[in-house]
């Protein structure tokens, strides 16, 4: 909610509606300040998945999701609150890649979980901060990420993480939107190939088999709203060059 909502006052520079809700936004930034760097065993957005401590890619958004409070307060006046929690993204985010990221391998990427050097996850909250233009992220983590992703790909795509061969194509395309060119040019005929080839037979789903192509035995998804999210790549066209503000 945070990062949705900076996001709609930096396309309507509605200052006042951040002034609004800022008790509230500030509310639930305090408990990303105590829960988001080393997130509890709990279930992601994606809950079909189960649930799972220290989620690499939960932790990424909850911290994310500071940064862009300190840019809420900075439009709205609080200064001293926006010094602060911008200290604190940085601070989480540098900790972050320490436990985050396997960087003994020849190629280096994100862990689905903090210390399982195993596994691998698509990066998808990375897009927020593209989306955000926040530049918290140093561009070696994306640029980390883009030459990761083709080392994984299945027939129909890259799974959403080691624990399955299933994947999100919405999820997909927010990868892609923060790649390189050359993957971007990788996921996007991919998941074009799935939908002329799967033998899915509902409407558009968000979720399916990167091997198979078909729905995953765990769940049949028809039509969600999440499929917005092959709109990614555009919605980053409006995106602020740098989301950061001088303190009002």
């Amino acid at each position: 909610m945070i990062i949705m909502t900076l996001a709609y006052a930096q396309r309507t520079n509605d200052n006042a509606y951040l002034s609004q809700h800022y008790k509230i936004l500030k509310q639930w930034n305090e408990y990303l300040v105590q829960e988001a760097l080393i997130p509890a065993n709990q279930i992601s957005t994606d809950d079909f998945a189960g649930a799972l401590a220290n989620q690499t890619n939960l932790a990424l958004k909850g911290i994310i999701g500071i940064e862009a409070f300190a840019q809420i307060a900075n439009r709205t006046g609080h200064a001293a609150d926006g010094a602060n929690y911008t200290q604190i993204a940085h601070n989480y985010i540098t900790q972050w890649e320490t436990y985050g990221i396997n960087n003994a391998t020849t190629t280096p990427h994100a862990e689905l979980s903090y210390g399982n050097a195993s596994s691998y996850v698509l990066l998808y909250n990375l897009y927020a901060d593209a989306e955000l233009g926040l530049q918290l992220v140093p561009q070696s983590v994306y640029d980390m990420q883009s030459a990761f992703y083709p080392t994984v790909f299945n027939t129909y795509g890259v799974p959403l993480d080691t624990r399955h061969t299933y994947t999100k194509n919405d999820w997909e395309l927010f990868c892609a939107a923060v790649a390189s060119s050359s993957t971007k040019a990788q996921f996007i005929p991919t998941i074009a190939k799935w939908l002329g080839e799967t033998p899915t037979n509902f409407a558009f789903t968000d979720l399916y088999d990167t091997i198979t192509g078909d729905y995953p035995t765990s769940a049949i998804f028809i039509a969600r709203p999440v499929v917005g999210g092959m709109y990614s790549l555009l919605a980053l066209n409006s995106a602020p060059s740098s989301g950061y503000v001088t303190p009002n």
